[in-house]
């Protein structure tokens, strides 16, 4: 067995493919109509009324509460923002400083699934030595060696 991808259940196919490939930007690997496959580990289905899992379960249990978040990595937090206001996004918040100085924001799909983008390792680490941090006030912020710091800024 092997992993492939998490699988989204969404309301509606268009509106997730607009979300994901027009808004986010992320190509389609395989498109069957209702099932859609991302390129980057991520399935979008618009599950029927005559699946199985409706069937046992129902399709309210299928969409209660949300018990995780799709995690992506940046360069360039302002370019994000300019997407999610020309997307009309409804965000979760506005970027903030996680506690270990990494900037993210996070919003919902049209499904309310919970999407948080954050700064990559690289960006945040830089910024916070461009910022005057010693290595060593990194290293405590963060929680990583100093030998890793310096490999990632380097």
């Amino acid at each position: 067995m092997k992993y492939h991808s998490i699988v989204l259940y969404v309301k509606n196919i268009n509106n997730a493919k607009r979300f994901y490939c027009e808004c986010l930007s992320i190509p389609i690997e395989m498109d069957m109509d209702k099932n859609v496959i991302l390129n980057n580990g991520i399935t979008l289905w618009e599950i029927q009324e005559e699946n199985i899992i409706v069937k046992r379960i129902g399709k309210d249990k299928i969409r209660e509460g949300n018990k995780f978040e799709l995690y992506f990595e940046t360069e360039n937090m302002a370019e994000i923002i300019d997407l999610l206001e020309k997307y009309k996004i409804n965000k979760l918040h506005e970027i903030h400083e996680e506690s270990w100085g990494q900037k993210t924001i996070r919003f919902y799909d049209y499904d309310m699934n919970i999407i948080e983008v954050g700064e990559e390792l690289k960006v945040f680490l830089s910024r916070m030595f461009k910022s005057g941090m010693k290595i060593e006030d990194i290293s405590r912020k963060t929680g990583m060696t100093i030998e890793d710091i310096k490999k990632t800024i380097e």
